[in-house]
């Protein structure tokens, strides 16, 4: 063999080789994984625009009225204006006003407070609770609120669901609690999410979640709050930081009933087991909120009204 085929055979061999390695790591790298896109659909809101002073939206909420004071709480729920109201600039106040002191002693004179306490004689607080129930409900989905909770040892604002099946008589807790936000605000800085059923641990009322901790306190302004709901599955949020998550695969969620409807309910609460004393200089007390926002997630999630 001449020097130059010689030289060209050894060029074609090198340049095989070469593509060989090439295929070779080509072949064996691993593809890049597509990143996932989450899609989110806006299906409700409710961004509380109305008349200063007005109730709001009755195609959507119904106020709780008197003393339910199921976990020793002390405010008394009423539909007046002085605790539940537009703004007019697109919030909902709802506002606890003091009625009555430590001692029970009414503050004034107004025969609608002596109404109050001879109905509710624990009561130191007016107040209000709105819910969903009977007019509309959802199902999987993200749902938000943005709102600023109130300061003052005592407060108890939330923002929580019950499900469907209690409506038709299946017993709390077996009809199932998602608690989106609770605040106590003996701990300004912190946000409580939960879900209470059955199987939990502390027998009925025993609940499972976890705690946000804000590196401001959240009653200086204007937080979101909120779960992305899937099916055997819920995510907790606050300020879209992922802090919670329940699973129907984990044993620690008891038995999961969260597959079903829910409706909301929102109230500020004074007093009670979960917020302990209410300061006795305190005379009022206020949450703002600014939307509630419900969205599909890559297409699930629905909106029911009854």
């Amino acid at each position: 063999m001449s020097a130059t085929r010689r030289t060209r055979t050894l060029g074609y061999l090198a340049l095989a080789s070469s593509l060989a390695i090439f295929t070779a790591l080509t072949i064996e790298a691993p593809a890049k994984a597509a990143t996932k896109i989450t899609t989110y659909k806006l299906l409700w809101a409710d961004d509380f625009t109305g008349k200063k002073g007005t109730l709001p939206n009755p195609k959507v909420w119904s106020p709780e009225l008197g003393g339910l004071n199921s976990n020793g709480e002390l405010e008394y729920y009423t539909k007046d204006s002085k605790n539940l109201a537009l703004d007019g600039a697109g919030h909902l106040l709802i506002t606890a006003n003091r009625i009555a002191d430590q001692s029970l002693m009414a503050v004034s004179n107004d025969p609608a407070i002596d109404r109050m306490l001879n109905a509710c004689n624990a009561c130191q607080f007016t107040s209000a609770k709105i819910k969903s129930a009977g007019k509309l409900m959802f199902q999987y989905g993200k749902l938000e609120i943005r709102m600023k909770v109130p300061s003052g040892d005592g407060t108890w604002p939330a923002f929580w669901m019950l499900g469907s099946e209690l409506l038709k008589g299946i017993p709390w807790p077996d009809s199932g609690e998602i608690d989106i936000l609770e605040t106590k605000g003996s701990l300004p800085n912190t946000a409580f999410g939960t879900i209470h059923g059955p199987g939990l641990p502390g027998g009925a009322g025993g609940g499972f979640g976890s705690t946000f901790t804000s590196p401001t306190a959240l009653t200086s302004g204007f937080h979101t709050y909120g779960i992305e709901w899937k099916k055997n599955q819920i995510d907790f949020y606050v300020d879209d930081n992922l802090y919670f998550t329940a699973a129907a695969n984990d044993p620690s969620t008891g038995t999961w009933v969260y597959n079903q409807p829910f409706f909301m309910i929102l109230n500020l609460a004074m007093g009670g087991q979960f917020t302990g004393d209410l300061d006795p200089a305190m005379t009022k007390a206020q949450m703002s909120i600014d939307y509630i926002h419900f969205y599909s997630i890559n297409g699930v999630g629905k909106v029911l009204k009854s």
